[in-house]
């Protein structure tokens, strides 16, 4: 697909996913600045990293779907909630049907959540059944959701981050991209950024 219609389409997504909520807006974008720098440490090629990119930015779009309250509820949700919250890669993937992405992009949107042990959803799919990239966005989704801005709590250390995903190989994540991942953490932090007009103007120049 030309670089310039996926450009398009993910500006409009993202312009409405900022509107939508603004922290989950922000959330993709540092998530999929974590998941770039891990790839460029994994050394994986140029078009990888276009099609993670891609995933990454709009790997949350189902919560377009979600109801506003839901979304930027302060409080612990009630289990109606969550089973609501816990539809958005469904939903993504009903809104990626009226646009012309690849299957590594709808994989990424539909399992980012899913775990290793196949304790996750929306298929408790387990282990080397998760395709690699959505494994990959899981630990960058994570590890930005622990340090990232939330307004219900205290953000993680980039320290205490590293501990909590080191608990979680084996059964939430990967064990051998956990690896990588932590060796990854040991020698970068990504920052977090607040401008959201910033990152809208940064998105098209996307390739």
């Amino acid at each position: 697909m030309p670089s310039i219609i996926k450009n398009m389409e993910l500006c409009f997504l993202m312009r409405q996913l900022s509107k939508k909520d603004e922290l989950t807006f922000l959330h993709s974008y540092r998530v999929t600045k974590i998941a770039l720098s891990f790839a460029s440490f994994l050394k994986l090629t140029d078009e990888e990293k276009r099609e993670l990119q891609f995933g990454a930015l709009i790997h949350d779009i189902g919560k377009l779907h979600i109801p506003v309250h839901i979304l930027t509820k302060r409080g612990k949700l009630s289990e109606e909630e969550f089973a609501q919250m816990k539809k958005h890669p469904l939903f993504g993937i009903q809104i990626l049907q009226l646009y012309h992405v690849s299957s590594e992009i709808f994989h990424i949107v539909l399992y980012h959540h899913e775990r290793w042990d196949g304790n996750g959803y929306p298929y408790n799919q387990k282990g080397e059944n998760i395709p690699f990239l959505a494994r990959l966005v899981a630990l960058a989704d994570s590890l930005e959701a622990m340090t990232g801005i939330r307004p219900y709590r205290a953000s993680l250390t980039w320290e205490e981050a590293y501990e909590e995903i080191k608990r979680g190989a084996g059964t939430q994540f990967d064990p051998q991209l956990t690896s990588s991942f932590l060796e990854w953490m040991e020698n970068t932090e990504i920052p977090i950024e607040q401008n959201s007009e910033t990152i809208m103007q940064a998105i098209p120049m996307i390739s």
